[in-house]
């Protein structure tokens, strides 16, 4: 049954116990995950061998994720993680290394996700208690569809400078993975963009800032709470912050083309050109097709046969066209030419 409270509502600050840091996506920031590799020339398999001592290590790479190693011969000595095997302390990449090698290899977080490393949780004055364990992102083996998501609200920075907050620039991404849960009140995670939740071309999460909201998001739309900064002790701009997200969504979503599904209940009514593709397989029903006060053409739902309107006024013959068809009560006509 899915969760009917209200939308829970909090801060992650820096806190006892934890070494709170906003470790940014998109950026050429070296400072996240160091290992020790091993790579064969012609190959796209990438060995661990060790951690490096006040790193994050190959566990927290995840596919997407940007691996820099300096002499492979890569473009800007970066390429593309595409999958990894704990088991085997494996990383398989996009590009064949250019030659042996062995050395500290650098991981890069893509751009769209950022980790959130120690944050203390504080909950508003006087609200029942919550805690880290209830929040699940969609990543995690804990996580249920039938419960809401969680999300940041995070002041942003530029990629070219992301230790700078940009004033009055805010962004709102999903909790995507719960990587550690070092206690009730402490925890750290990945957070990702969302189709909801677009990330800016040029911008990303702050890694100057020392606190930002979280909030569990409503069942359907996964959309975030308006709230008073004071209410959680943040800047008053990131209670809007969800606002500001949905109406750039909606701006971009309220007329066609659009992914997915729509149900339309009453009229639609269609200017200019359009067409239909279909995928293999897929059925397009049509029930009828009408003109300006007639039916021009119908589908017989029990026999499945296609009926066209019958030109009414035999003297009042329309032009020909080539591959045109009318019918009067007694004829056929196909234009010719």
């Amino acid at each position: 049954m899915a969760n009917q409270d209200l939308l829970k509502l909090g801060r992650v600050t820096v806190g006892a116990g934890g070494s709170f840091e906003v470790f940014p996506g998109g950026t050429e920031s070296n400072s996240f995950i160091r290992v020790t590799a091993t790579f064969t020339a012609g190959s796209t398999d990438v060995v661990v061998t060790a951690p490096k001592t006040g790193y994050y290590g190959i566990e927290y790479f995840r596919p997407g994720f940007l691996l820099r190693k300096t002499g492979q011969g890569w473009t800007n000595n970066v390429t593309k993680v595409i999958s990894v095997n704990l088991g085997t302390n494996t990383i398989e990449i996009e590009d064949e290394a250019g030659v042996n090698a062995s050395g500290t290899t650098y991981g890069r977080i893509s751009k769209g996700m950022s980790f959130i490393q120690s944050g203390s949780l504080v909950t508003p004055s006087g609200y029942p208690i919550w805690l880290y364990p209830s929040v699940t992102g969609s990543q995690d083996s804990e996580y249920n569809t039938d419960y809401s998501k969680w999300a940041t609200l995070i002041p942003l920075a530029l990629t070219s400078s992301d230790s700078n907050t940009v004033s009055s620039a805010y962004g709102v991404y999903d909790i995507s993975e719960i990587t550690d849960r070092i206690s009730n009140n402490l925890s750290s995670f990945y957070i990702s963009a969302s189709v909801s939740y677009p990330e800016a071309p040029d911008y990303t999460p702050s890694s100057g800032i020392s606190s930002f909201a979280i909030s569990e998001t409503t069942l359907t739309s996964s959309i975030a709470p308006l709230f008073g900064g004071d209410d959680i002790g943040v800047s008053e701009g990131l209670g809007f912050a969800a606002a500001q997200n949905q109406t750039q969504f909606l701006s971009q979503t309220t007329t066609f083309p659009f992914t997915g599904s729509a149900q339309i209940s009453g009229s639609l009514a269609v200017t200019g050109s359009n067409t239909f593709l279909l995928n293999n397989g897929n059925e397009f029903k049509i029930k009828s097709i009408k003109g300006t006060s007639l039916d021009l053409l119908n589908v017989n739902g029990d026999t499945n046969v296609i009926n066209f309107h019958a030109y009414g006024n035999a003297d009042a013959k329309p032009t020909a066209v080539l591959g045109g068809i009318y019918f009067t009560s007694a004829s056929l006509f196909i234009g010719i030419e």
